[in-house]
């Protein structure tokens, strides 16, 4: 693990000096297989090199999103299918911007942010296997039907989400009572309370200073789906109900999580 962590991140080291797309898709490549190696691994890790490795990964995909942003010509976008728009009021958002916050200097290829009572598709020509930032939404239905190859969300809550499958990792932070309908090689939730998670996920979850978390299995798709997961390279292997809590060492069960059927 620690020699090819060592060569992806020299190569992403090289990439933000001259990134092109092919460059920056081996480099996201190579990351999905580290991804895969720590997921495989997980069971017999324990939970503090768990929380190290996984924390290793994570700064690998900002580098790679700060390469890709910053050497790469930036895309302007465009909501579609927008209803009852609203602008957040500025106290809102710095409301929701000081809040504790393990993700906060994310970026990443594709961004939306700071949207209230909206209902929008992410148009699928801009996230197809991007690494996509979801940051500052609130009372909205949002969209993402096609493969990703991750997908960060932060403040987002009262939200409902609609995600293709996801090649690497859901990460989320101060979601509040949002549902998510994901399917995922890893989830890992952290400060965030009274969510609901209809989850495909073929490694596992993993919370962090999380309460009132639920866990069922995903039952709603849409056309294409099937398609999406298999080019997503994501089994049939379904590990909706074993979440791993950081703050919980016992060998009970957490309190912070449960299972619905």
């Amino acid at each position: 693990r620690t020699i090819f962590n060592d060569s992806i991140t020299s190569n992403v080291d090289v990439a933000s000096s001259g990134i092109n797309a092919e460059y920056g898709g081996t480099m996201q490549q190579l990351l999905q297989q580290l991804q895969l190696l720590l997921n495989e691994s997980v069971a017999s890790l324990p939970a503090y090199d768990l929380r190290r490795s996984q924390d290793v990964v994570t700064s690998l995909h900002e580098k790679i999103a700060k390469a890709q942003q910053t050497c790469l010509p930036k895309k302007k976008f465009a909501f579609k299918n927008k209803k009852h728009i609203t602008t957040t009021p500025v106290t809102e958002q710095v409301n929701q911007t000081t809040h504790h916050s393990k993700f906060s200097k994310y970026t990443a290829a594709v961004t939306y942010e700071n949207r209230s009572n909206e209902t929008f598709d992410l148009p699928k020509s801009e996230i197809y296997k991007q690494d996509v930032l979801l940051r500052n939404l609130s009372h909205c239905h949002v969209r993402l039907e096609t493969v990703m190859g991750s997908l960060h969300c932060t403040n987002c809550t009262n939200c409902t989400f609609s995600i293709g499958p996801i090649s690497g990792s859901i990460f989320l932070e101060n979601c509040d009572y949002s549902v998510y309908h994901v399917t995922c090689q890893q989830a890992r939730i952290h400060t965030t309370h009274h969510a609901v998670f209809h989850i495909h996920v073929t490694s596992k979850a993993i919370i962090e200073d999380c309460t009132k978390l639920r866990f069922g299995q995903r039952s709603v798709f849409y056309e294409g789906y099937e398609k999406d997961r298999a080019e997503a390279g994501l089994s049939d292997t379904n590990n909706w109900n074993d979440v791993d809590d950081f703050n919980w060492l016992n060998k009970e069960k957490s309190p912070n999580w449960e299972i619905f059927l």
